[in-house]
């Protein structure tokens, strides 16, 4: 019986600010991903959304065989959208992100596994993230838990509260990213101590088999910053970050002009038979 070949090498790709841009994806990133998948590598999404509506789409498209890491580290997942590992928050502190984000006025989001999707009111905000999403939130009383991440959407008026008050909730890490679509606001998520995309892409390339000098990571904000660092080969898009860029491998161009597809045709010209 043939094995099957060994993978060539992994490419992670952030979707708010670097698949994804002001005007969706970017057409060429398709055909370029394809080229990227017929030689032998796996490509993965790598973001801070749930595994559910518009990002479980881009996952499925970019590579349906792939792992893909949602919940900014907290949940693998197939193209399919079954989960394969999930990392839970304290109780604990969930009730304290909770109360935090009450008392400093952010809209408070929190997220199951399972791509659970909940806040308690339908604001302004959380009509708008709907919309990014492509997933409508359940409007309730909160999920008692499981909750594997609550998420702060927050105007930069408030951060500097919020940033405070967020050191003093124990055995959690604060994750900051912005979306092109949303530029008014930062999404703050809160994952158990030690989860971040940096876990959710060694996770994902554990169980492929594949060591983390094999992968490669696009990205473009502060939350990318602990997966770019341990990767093989670390892209950031030209109008990523200054902290994002000053570790970046190579920089290629933004999400409107289709940097992820840039990146791919260099994998595959520097490294024809993988990293």
């Amino acid at each position: 019986m043939q094995r099957p070949s060994p993978i060539a090498g992994v490419l992670f790709v952030d979707v708010d600010g670097t698949l994804v841009g002001a005007n969706d994806v970017a057409p060429r990133v398709w055909p370029a991903l394809a080229r990227l998948r017929e030689r032998g590598w796996r490509v993965g999404v790598c973001t801070g959304r749930p595994g559910r509506g518009e990002a479980l789409g881009y996952a499925a498209r970019v590579d349906p065989e792939g792992l893909h890491v949602f919940e900014s580290g907290a949940v693998v997942m197939r193209g399919d959208g079954t989960v394969v590992r999930a990392d839970a928050l304290p109780t604990a502190a969930v009730a304290e992100a909770i109360a935090l984000g009450d008392a400093v006025g952010a809209t408070v989001e929190v997220y199951t596994a399972a791509g659970g999707y909940h806040a308690r009111e339908r604001n302004t905000q959380i009509a708008a993230h709907e919309a990014l999403l492509g997933v409508g939130a359940t409007i309730g009383p909160l999920p008692a838990g499981p909750i594997v991440r609550v998420q702060w959407v927050v105007g930069d008026d408030a951060w500097p509260a919020l940033e405070r008050g967020a050191a003093a909730i124990d055995g959690v890490d604060i994750h900051v990213g912005r979306s092109p679509r949303m530029p008014a606001v930062r999404f703050v998520a809160v994952t158990a101590r030690g989860v971040s995309k940096a876990s959710g892409v060694r996770a994902a390339l554990a169980l492929l088999g594949v060591p983390i000098e094999r992968a490669a990571m696009v990205g473009d904000n502060l939350n990318d910053i602990p997966a770019l660092r341990i990767v093989g080969a670390a892209f950031v898009t030209a109008d990523g970050a200054p902290e994002a860029l000053a570790i970046a491998h190579h920089v290629v161009p933004g999400p409107d002009a289709g940097g992820v597809a840039d990146a791919a045709e260099l994998l595959l010209a520097a490294f024809p038979e993988g990293l």
